[in-house]
């Protein structure tokens, strides 16, 4: 797997290989639980020079110990009170899924995505640009997040911000783990109580490529 020489923090380290399957997450504002954000700010803190200097493998477990542990809360986060809307009414579903599908074959391969009341998960697989480089991660993140809030909140007539500044990403390195987060995304409303099979979830999708 070729590395791509890019390292950059936020909360916490965020790598990319040119060829590398990335999970990624993240929530409508003001949704997390004080204890997470003071996860996050510790995570956001910049690291010393001994830390930047470390190998990719140790840059790997630190970041595989980080998602691990946001997990950990994943399934009561779900269940957090959303800030007067759910992404899973009809308007702000479909502006969110369209926008996954429109750079699917742009600036990624779109592998799957959940879309839940506060949150998403989306899997994805970055493409090259023209210039032979392949489209960032935190671009594409950003790029996404930026047009569905502004979509999102025209369609509500809201005004303000709708994604939490967060996210967190995680590279897939195996095809047993690439199962597992598959399984894991599209279980998630099972998980939850929303419905009792991945099929009856309408803001799911996977394409086995």
């Amino acid at each position: 797997m070729e590395e791509l020489n890019l390292h950059y923090w936020s909360h916490g380290p965020h790598y990319q290989f040119n060829d590398s399957i990335v999970f990624i997450t993240w929530r409508l504002a003001f949704t997390l639980p004080h204890h997470i954000l003071e996860l996050f700010h510790q995570l956001r803190k910049e690291p010393c020079h001994e830390e930047k200097s470390q190998e990719i493998d140790y840059m790997q477990q630190n970041n595989a110990r980080l998602f691990n542990l946001y997990q950990q809360y994943d399934l009561e986060l779900a269940s957090f009170k959303h800030p007067g809307f759910s992404l899973n009414e009809t308007e702000p579903a479909k502006i969110i899924t369209d926008a996954f599908h429109y750079y699917d074959g742009n600036k990624y391969e779109l592998h799957a995505y959940c879309v839940i009341s506060n949150h998403i998960y989306l899997l994805v697989q970055a493409l090259k640009q023209e210039n032979g480089e392949y489209h960032r991660i935190s671009n594409i993140v950003q790029s996404l997040k930026r047009y569905t809030a502004r979509e999102i909140n025209t369609a509500l007539g809201k005004k303000g911000q709708v994604w939490d500044d967060y996210y967190f990403d995680r590279i897939i390195r195996t095809s047993k783990n690439y199962d597992n987060v598959v399984n894991y995304i599209l279980m998630n409303p099972v998980a939850v109580g929303l419905v009792d099979s991945p099929e009856k979830w309408r803001d799911s999708y996977y394409s086995s490529q």
